[in-house]
């Protein structure tokens, strides 16, 4: 991150070659090309370009680095992580896992090196949110016209055009991950062509999350309106427009689809999805099991899938549950390093509130965007019920940008009293 001497927006001007390499590098974590075009894959390009990132900033940055508490938690949640190898089950499984997350903080490490302001700022948000469309956008292309997709629970289901993301509950995360930056953005008064662009992004985003066919995701989805709905000052025109997006969501449906969504309150229309919800009960039940038998460093980063056989469990079934993977995987090392960083990133996001003075306009991304940050949190935590999230990009995106969030704040009200 710069320091104090870093120029304004308003003076700022300038092409920010690190930056961009910065947007490619996270386009190399949403999209994933070398897992949609297979030939790339052996090349290991997302290596090469991380290495090439790491010199680039190393040596033309300056290295300015101004360290935070939520990097801290980030380094003692790693520490962790790295600790756990010793200790894995599955060694093996283990070390896969944690040279991922290590390209995570990679990632962490490099946006606050290369955003140098305001301007920087926005830009990074904006082209997240670019990403994330043209992932989406390119996977219902595959959906529609090429007829990529997936037949379970008896409907055909979309899915992401890579491997790693692209189930279809986790595809539905994805895109609902990145919808409270999508109305930050949009609080932030943009020009009118990203207007046009966030609502093209979300009616794609709400027909994607239908098309899966994931209930988890159409919940949490639901679960998004309500924080808006909560946090807005018009109750009863929210309430309104909430209903209006439901009912035309629904009435656009498919039958199968409306028929896989019924399943979440009638458990006789389909006993498989019955079963689904059911295993992520299991989940959490087997990461409890695990955790008892190994409370203090658990089994092992990424190994849940190998060491639930210990406990009766199916061998290489994920726990499809936040917390019965954290349990299980960390035991309390890991659960109370993951705690404490959730309490700093809500503890940021109340500074920046705090910070916002009288004299910056309403409109101001900076506070927009923590205030998203923070109903991510809420997202994760919440579909954390229904899926194993603990070790997906959107943590470290989420810390990385709350914490520019913070700094840049800090010095706009620097600037303000000395004006």
């Amino acid at each position: 991150m710069r320091d104090k001497s870093t120029p304004k927006i308003k003076n700022s001007k300038s092409f920010n070659p690190l930056l961009l390499g910065t947007i490619g590098y996270l386009f190399l974590f949403i999209f994933r090309p070398y897992e949609y075009w297979e030939w790339l894959g052996p090349y290991h390009i997302e290596r090469i370009y991380m290495i090439g990132l790491i010199f680039a900033v190393t040596l033309l940055s300056g290295m300015r680095y101004k360290h935070h508490r939520v990097a801290t938690a980030l380094l003692v949640f790693f520490g962790v992580i790295c600790f756990s190898f010793v200790i894995a089950y599955r060694p093996d499984k283990a070390l896969d896992q944690v040279w991922e997350y290590f390209k995570l903080m990679v990632l962490f490490f490099v946006i606050l090196l290369t955003v140098k302001n305001e301007r920087d700022f926005r830009i990074l948000v904006i082209a997240f949110l670019a990403i994330t469309g043209i992932y989406v956008g390119k996977s219902l292309w595959e959906f529609i016209f090429h007829g990529r997709h997936i037949y379970r629970m008896g409907i055909r289901r979309l899915v992401g055009i890579d491997t790693t993301f692209d189930d279809p509950n986790t595809f539905a995360a994805t895109i609902i991950y990145s919808l409270p930056f999508a109305w930050a953005v949009w609080k932030a008064k943009p020009s009118p062509r990203i207007k046009k662009g966030l609502i093209f992004y979300g009616v794609m985003s709400v027909a994607a999350i239908g098309l899966t066919g994931s209930r988890a995701g159409m919940v949490s989805f639901i679960f998004f309106l309500f924080l808006l709905w909560i946090r807005g000052k018009k109750k009863v025109i929210g309430a309104l427009g909430i209903a209006i997006i439901l009912a035309i969501g629904w009435y656009t449906m498919s039958e199968e689809l409306q028929m896989r969504f019924e399943t979440i309150y009638d458990q006789s229309i389909n006993p498989s999805a019955t079963a689904s919800a059911q295993g992520r009960l299991d989940g959490l039940k087997n990461g409890i099991k695990l955790f008892g038998l190994s409370p203090l460093w658990g089994w092992g980063v990424g190994n849940f899938p190998y060491a639930v056989e210990v406990v009766g469990g199916t061998s290489g079934r994920q726990a499809h549950n936040l917390y019965g993977q954290l349990l299980a995987d960390l035991g309390i090392l890991g659960t109370m390093s993951f705690i404490w960083l959730c309490y700093l990133i809500f503890k940021t996001q109340r500074n920046i509130l705090n910070l916002k003075s009288s004299k910056r306009p309403e409109n101001n991304l900076l506070p927009q965007v923590s205030i998203a940050t923070f109903d991510t949190l809420l997202l994760l935590l919440f579909q954390g019920n229904f899926g194993h999230n603990l070790y997906r990009y959107t943590w470290i995106w989420i810390s990385a940008v709350l914490v520019l969030a913070e700094h840049l704040s800090k010095k706009n009200q620097l600037t303000m009293k000395a004006d």
